[in-house]
């Protein structure tokens, strides 16, 4: 991860509080120091203040959240440097321009806001569509914490942004000291797919995928023999099959977008889907 710091999105929902622990977790884990930001938007009827905030009150709650912030990730690592930041205006907003200097930008899959109610929160779709850094969401209050025999799972289908995904997950089982799952997804797109050549067949295209593997992996798997990695090619629907694997996983790994999407595409839609069907906290990856 480039940059010199996590950075990690508290509103005082319960996601947003495991959020923080697995924030904590990951910059001790690599020793870098921890942000945790607390954006306020005066103008969201949602949240009961309009546009006639009581600035004290405002504050009062902010420094609540942020000292609670502090305490949750001083209770995984005491020695780890916490610092804090409250912005005015949008959560989303405030953390995209903090992806700019993080290695890593940590959310809860949903918050307090008009769609806490729904898979998927429009802080956490916003973050993940336009940061500049990987993106950690975190969709279970309950969800895993790293523990060594775990498993981490990532979705690889040849993109570059899936082979980079692919790269940083290996490196997510290194740290975990967890085995790499490796999924590969081939789903029939007609009567003669064109994944598959008429020259083509089961085998070969199952070989070359398994090489494109090793190529992408021969210098990491040289630097840490001891990860465990393991190859599997379902037959299905993306979405499911990567949802079927999150379970009792670690970490669920994918590309902001895959071979399926066009230029200029933020983030593809399976990474949108898994955001709020996934079984075990996922890392998007650009």
């Amino acid at each position: 991860m480039a940059g010199s710091r996590v950075v990690v999105g508290v509103d005082g929902s319960a996601l947003g509080a495991a959020a923080v622990s697995h924030a904590a977790r990951v910059a001790s884990a690599r020793g870098l120091d921890l942000v945790v930001l607390h954006a306020f938007a005066a103008d969201l009827p949602i949240l009961g203040f309009g546009g006639g905030a009581d600035r004290a009150e405002v504050d009062r709650l902010a420094k609540r959240l942020l000292d609670d912030g502090v305490a949750r990730a001083h209770a995984v690592d005491p020695s780890l440097t916490v610092t804090t930041l409250v912005r005015d205006g949008f959560a989303s907003q405030a953390l995209v321009d903090a992806s700019r200097t993080a290695a890593l930008v940590v959310v809860g899959a949903m918050g307090h806001g008009v769609l806490s109610r729904a898979s998927v929160g429009a802080v956490a779709m916003q973050v993940v569509t336009h940061a500049r850094c990987p993106v950690l969401v975190v969709g279970h209050e309950s969800a895993p914490a790293a523990q060594e025999g775990g498993r981490v799972v990532v979705g690889v289908d040849g993109s570059k942004p899936s082979l980079k995904a692919l790269a940083a997950a290996f490196d997510e089982a290194a740290l975990r000291r967890a085995s790499l799952e490796i999924v590969h997804v081939w789903q029939p797109r007609g009567a003669a797919d064109p994944t598959l050549s008429a020259e083509s067949s089961w085998s070969k295209y199952e070989a070359d995928l398994e090489a494109s593997v090793e190529r992408a992996l021969a210098s990491r798997r040289a630097e840490r023999p001891g990860v465990k990695v393991g190859l599997e090619v379902v037959r299905g629907e993306p979405g499911k099959a990567l949802v079927d694997h999150s379970e009792g996983a670690e970490l669920l790994v994918v590309g902001s977008r895959g071979s399926g999407g066009f230029e200029g595409l933020h983030v593809g839609s399976t990474a949108l889907q898994l955001m709020g069907r996934s079984h075990a906290p996922i890392l998007v990856v650009r």
